[in-house]
């Protein structure tokens, strides 16, 4: 054997910090917006009114919900922190991230196409607004030819404007119009 010889219990134990690293820094970003998410909801909860039966008013519950949830996130946050930099460091944490992130790049993208379809759904209608995220969503899916354009326009026509009809004329129940446009 020569000293050149890569030692795989070395290299694994390397991949194996990264890994490790990858998933607390995931972990962290995770804490991180549930925290914030959770103290937007103690403000939110805040400015509910209180009532003359209730001492400690309606927003007394879903505040000390939310605190304690907060403050669990920060206890996470610290220990991930406290993880990363034992494997590692941040900047192979956030190396391995990106990575991770890259390989998830259209999960990401159906994600914020979701909610920029939630956005426009009541000024769009349900139907124009179904149409556009179900024809991107399977283009980003499938890939941009031509065989796919063609099955992916089928499709979305067939899933928003043809269950809006389905709905409306079968079940005599209506799908939200817009307000630009009221299909």
């Amino acid at each position: 054997m020569t000293a050149d010889t890569p030692k795989p219990a070395a290299a694994d134990a390397v991949a194996s910090a990264a890994t490790r690293a990858r998933n607390e820094l995931a972990r962290l970003v995770s804490y991180i917006v549930f925290g914030v998410a959770a103290v937007y909801c103690v403000w939110r909860a805040s400015s509910l009114p209180t009532s003359r039966w209730e001492p400690l008013g309606a927003g007394s519950f879903p505040k000390l919900v939310f605190i304690v949830l907060a403050a669990l996130c920060l206890f996470a946050a610290i220990k991930s922190v406290i993880d990363i930099h034992r494997n590692g460091g941040m900047p192979e944490a956030v190396y391995a991230f990106g990575r991770w992130l890259k390989i998830r790049r259209i999960s990401f993208a159906i994600y914020g196409l979701l909610v920029i379809y939630l956005g426009v759904l009541s000024t769009l209608g349900f139907s124009l607004a179904t149409f556009g995220f179900l024809l991107i969503a399977q283009l980003l899916i499938a890939g941009v030819t031509r065989r796919t354009v063609i099955q992916s326009v089928i499709a979305a026509l067939v899933f928003s404007f043809g269950l809006n009809m389905l709905f409306a004329d079968v079940f005599n129940v209506f799908l939200p119009r817009g307000v630009l446009i009221a299909f």
